[in-house]
């Protein structure tokens, strides 16, 4: 490999049965490796681990390649992809947060610690108003789940996998132990589903939720989106915009 530059941004090399990911930070290769280590345990369907390795200071998986089509849009979809988180969100941890150190005692406390990061980021980047937004979330009671489920964090419909009756999850770098109704908020919004419907959905999944949990975490969601869109480098204005929009038309707790 000498010579050869690999660019910050994780990058996939695809092979014959298999995948090479490679990770831009070492926390995201630990995190998706102990996810997929808990999910194979569990026999949740998701990639297996074939190898790990580094090049340099950067770690990489290899990660076998699996059938299936990238999940759309459509309510079947939301459905399979909702019922899977469902059996995932039965995994637990030890506490709350990031899979490479979960060490929040209080799922309260990691998210305190997060829309203060965004609060902060926003700030910076002149945008007092969200800022706002961020600290009058910080000032509720947040939600407090009774143990910290595995989370996939990153629900997009991209990261599900389907393949006859089964339905499968990737990406799993992002993954944090927390509140399923994170994930269900997540979804909602990665299928364009409205939340009244994702609320009759997972009604209908005889899936728990709670109405406020997903309303906090609807904009919880957003002000996450907004802070890596106006902090990207460089920033992405069309998304910042996007989600500046979102955050007008719907109402803020």
């Amino acid at each position: 490999m000498n010579g050869i530059t690999i660019p910050p941004a994780n990058q996939l090399l695809r092979l014959p049965g298999a995948v090479i990911k490679i990770y831009r930070e070492p926390w995201r290769a630990h995190t998706e490796r102990t996810a997929l280590q808990q999910l194979a345990k569990a026999g949740i369907p998701a990639p297996p681990i074939l190898g790990a390795d580094s090049l340099g200071t950067r770690p990489f998986l290899v990660l076998g390649h699996l059938p299936g089509t990238t999940a759309d849009r459509t309510e079947a979809a939301v459905r399979r992809a909702l019922t899977y988180l469902h059996t995932v969100h039965q995994l637990t941890g030890p506490a709350y947060g990031r899979l490479n150190a979960p060490t929040a005692g209080s799922w309260s406390g990691y998210l305190h610690q997060r829309l203060r990061s965004y609060r902060d980021a926003l700030c910076h980047h002149q945008l007092p108003a969200v800022a706002r937004t961020a600290q009058r979330v910080m000032d509720r009671a947040l939600p407090e789940p009774t143990a910290p489920c595995l989370l996939h964090n990153d629900p997009e419909p991209t990261n599900f996998l389907l393949a006859d009756d089964a339905i499968i999850g990737i990406d799993w770098e992002l993954a944090i132990y927390g509140d399923p109704d994170l994930d269900h908020a997540r979804a909602g919004h990665a299928f364009r589903v409205r939340p009244t419907r994702l609320r009759e959905i997972l009604t209908d999944l005889a899936i728990p939720h709670s109405i406020d949990a997903l309303h906090t975490y609807s904009t919880v969601h957003i002000l996450g989106r907004l802070m890596s869109a106006v902090t990207a480098n460089p920033p992405d204005r069309a998304a910042a915009q996007l989600y500046l929009n979102a955050l007008t038309t719907q109402s803020i707790p």
